[in-house]
């Protein structure tokens, strides 16, 4: 060990005693200041700025360091991608071009020795540096309120790896040759391939998991997020001791006379430990993980834990079905062990034995576009074409008929999606036509809670063309209820929906909840009778009514103690018809979920009260009298000053006018939709009445009424007792503001653009000026 330290205080003394060490000290606190500069800037300016802009005051910590986008911890290792080859190409090539490497080899120090020390020499220069980013973080953990400090820990652990797995490259290729500047090159497009060997040949199998395994951007990602694994951790060893054995081989491979053969076995039987090594870690069920955010905020939350450790009697396989028409590139043969570590990743750390499978299809309905362009052209022809524009083979696409004995493609509508299973038990995880696409916790939850559990099921009742939850008509409810891109569907989150026409059905024992939306016909003595038992027996139930309709449901209000006054709630506009009322919220409704009251809570903070209203499009006064052991609670009321209820008839032509109060208009805050709750038979029952059914229809949904969608789906999830959507919320972020102005930032600016780096550069040339007198 003293030799490994002697050879490493000699390589220390060259390094420091040479100005390319001190100019890439300084270059790397001017780009790391420039880089932490910006982004706090950014984030101090949108602070102060308060409203909408606190929506990115969320955990900055790992916001504003390790983000890929932003993070300034995150770009200090491009910001060393270039420069680290600098260092590294004199280290064994400078002795070979200056031949002291013979008076090495002639001295007792041992080749192992030799490599080692000037390692050591590397790492002791990259913990100069981390000295020198902790000196960025220094103000940074001053600034910011609570600071997560073990993430930081973590984060500066992680880059402190990924540095020293460059220097040990960058030894190997410097052993190479007696050039430098040729070391320089090579060692840095090495770091180029390292970096991007996730995405070579990941379409073919036979090499796909070796290449992705050799991607350092995985790794590095990881540990820099503060997400600590023993697979990234042998990795990093891996590659490090791999490269310096090779060093070593080749080293004392030139001092000795042996057959090539001899040589190359040397360079196999390193390859081979790293191989075992690489795949045993590399298995899910030897990982483990260490999560060192302060909310865990790289790990699942513990109701997901909860859910999968009920998955314990046998495996979980997950099936990808991918559509060539259909989000293909996204699914496609080089994007697989990216779909398993990033979409599945979370949930195999806590369930290793989860196995995946990727099945490849191609269908269109007969309506497609490309029936019309192709014209003559099969199916088969058409995919063919389009396979070929992708370079790929048809061969590793199962056809309609194939596919369809596997999984019922056109009930998910053609698309691209998955299919877990698990002890004979399946349901469907889909991916979104939206930005972020792919699944996220609540998707996959629900996905597990079916498996380990019974889905909520709902029910509409249908006989007098009440609204729905499958058509497309404006009416009907299919945006909330079950439309397949959207994953704020209810049907994504777990719940499984029906029709149900009563003349010839009893209501199913076990129900979640019974729709009865807008009768547009009487109903008749046997359905009501069979609501009647429905609701005297504790049965979950939503009504949602029409002023124009209130004779054909006052049977069913009634018995709930209800009534639709006469009249029509208005609030005139310059920019809507005037039967749309935007009504408030009271606390009973933001309240009617944890994950709710969350949002409305955050809402408020953002934007004061500006977003929470529901916009009644045609609503009645709902009067309401507690009777039967029911409990009646105001979900939604009018705004006095805004709205009144017009007992006097109006026309659809008087609607588009501004209307002004009439003597005879009823003035006040006025109720317009109600929850009920009683305990009966040993189970809360449920029940939720509105006298508006357009609030959850298309057209009230868009335009920015996003609390239609919001209130309504937690008025359905209400049923489920919180089973559905699973909470997934984690802590409040601390870590949420700064104690600095913006007008303090470009003292900063002076003191890392030039004060630092100008003292840096006057303790250089104090060193090198004192050497040269030497």
């Amino acid at each position: 060990m003293k030799r490994i330290k002697y050879i490493a205080k000699n390589e220390l003394y060259s390094l420091f005693f040479s100005p390319i060490a001190w100019l890439l000290m300084i270059l790397f606190i001017i780009l790391t200041s420039v880089d932490y500069i910006s982004t706090t800037d950014s984030f101090v300016r949108a602070f102060q700025r308060g409203g909408a802009y606190l929506k990115m005051m969320e955990y900055l910590t790992s916001a504003m360091t390790t983000n890929p986008l932003y993070g300034f911890i995150y770009r200090v290792v491009s910001n060393l991608y270039i420069f680290l080859p600098l260092i590294t190409m004199g280290l064994i090539s400078r002795e070979m071009s200056s031949g002291t490497i013979k008076l090495l080899h002639s001295s007792p120090l041992r080749v192992r020795e030799i490599v080692l020390g000037k390692y050591l020499a590397m790492l002791f220069f990259i913990f100069c540096l981390m000295v020198l980013l902790g000196v960025i973080l220094i103000p940074f953990s001053i600034e910011l309120f609570h600071p997560d400090y073990s993430q930081l820990l973590a984060s500066v652990f992680g880059l402190f790896l990924v540095l020293s797995c460059y220097s040990a490259i960058g030894i190997f290729i410097s052993s190479l040759t007696t050039y430098q500047i040729v070391a320089a090159i090579i060692t840095f497009a090495l770091f180029l391939l390292f970096s991007k060997a996730g995405g070579l040949w990941q379409d073919v199998d036979v090499i796909r998991d070796i290449t992705y395994y050799l991607d350092i951007g995985g790794s590095t990602s990881n540990f820099i997020s503060g997400l600590l694994n023993l697979r990234d951790l042998c990795y990093f060893m891996v590659i490090i001791g791999g490269f310096l054995a090779f060093t070593i081989i080749k080293i004392k491979s030139g001092t000795e006379s042996i057959s090539w053969w001899v040589k190359g076995g040397r360079y196999v039987a390193v390859i081979a430990i790293a191989f075992v090594v690489g795949y045993i870690t590399s298995k899910p069920a030897v990982n483990m993980y260490f999560d060192a955010t302060r909310n865990k905020m790289l790990t699942i939350t513990p109701p997901s834990q909860a859910m999968l450790a009920k998955l314990n009697d046998g495996e979980l396989e997950v099936t990808a079905y991918a559509n060539l028409f259909m989000y293909y590139t996204r699914f496609d043969r080089t994007q697989q062990n990216g779909i398993i570590d990033g979409v599945w990743g979370p949930y195999t750390r806590f369930k290793p034995d989860t196995k995946f499978k990727f099945v490849y299809y191609y269908d269109l309905d007969t309506s497609n576009w490309r029936f019309k362009t192709n014209p003559g052209m099969t199916l088969k022809q058409i995919a063919q074409k389009e396979i070929e524009a992708r370079r790929g083979s048809l061969k590793h696409f199962l056809s309609p008929g194939e596919v369809n004995k596997l999984v019922d493609t056109k009930a998910e509508g053609l698309r691209s999606f998955f299919v877990m299973k698990y002890k004979g038990k399946e349901t469907v995880v889909r991916v979104f036509d939206d930005a972020e696409f792919w699944p996220s916790e609540n998707e996959i939850d629900a996905a597990i809670n079916r498996l380990i559990g019974v889905p909520p099921k709902i029910d509409f009742v249908s006989d007098e063309i009440e609204r729905g939850p499958f058509s497309e008509k404006l009416r009907e409810y299919k945006e909330i209820t079950s439309e397949l891109g959207n994953r704020y569907a209810l049907l994504n989150q777990g719940y499984d929906f029906d029709t149900l026409a009563l003349k010839n059905n009893e209501i199913p024992a076990g129900l979640t909840a019974l729709v009865i939306a807008d009768p547009r016909a009487p109903i008749s003595p046997g359905n009501l009778e069979k609501i009647d038992r429905y609701i005297d027996t504790g049965g979950n139930l939503f009504i949602a009514g029409e002023p124009d309709k209130k004779e054909i449901t006052k049977s069913l209000f009634d018995k709930l103690g209800l009534r639709l006054r006469d009249g029509l709630v208005v609030q005139p506009s310059d920019r809507y018809s005037s039967d749309i009322a935007y009504t408030i919220m009271t606390d009973s409704a933001k309240n009617i979920s944890p994950q709710f009251a969350r949002e409305t809570s955050d809402d408020i903070r953002f934007y004061g009260d500006t977003l929470l209203k529901v916009a009644l499009a045609g609503a009645s006064v709902l009067d309401y009298q507690e009777k039967d052991g029911f409990r009646i609670y105001p979900l939604l009321r009018t705004d006095k000053d805004l709205s009144w209820n017009r007992l006097a008839p109006l026309d659809n032509d008087s609607l588009q006018l501004h209307l002004s109060k009439l003597p005879s208009d009823e003035r006040g805050s006025f109720t317009t939709a109600v929850r009920m709750n009683r305990t009966i038979n040993g189970r809360e029952q449920r029940i939720i009445v509105a006298s508006d059914a357009d609030y959850l229809s298309a057209p009230q949904l868009s335009g920015g009424r996003r609390y239609n969608y919001n209130f309504g789906f937690w008025c359905f999830s209400y049923f489920s007792y919180g089973q559905f959507p699973t909470n997934t919320m984690r802590p409040k972020s601390i870590d949420n503001g700064f104690s600095i102005k913006a007008d303090e930032i470009p003292l900063q600016k002076h003191i890392f653009y030039w004060i630092i780096p100008v003292l840096i550069g006057i303790i250089a040339s104090v060193i090198l000026i004192r050497r040269k007198r030497k």
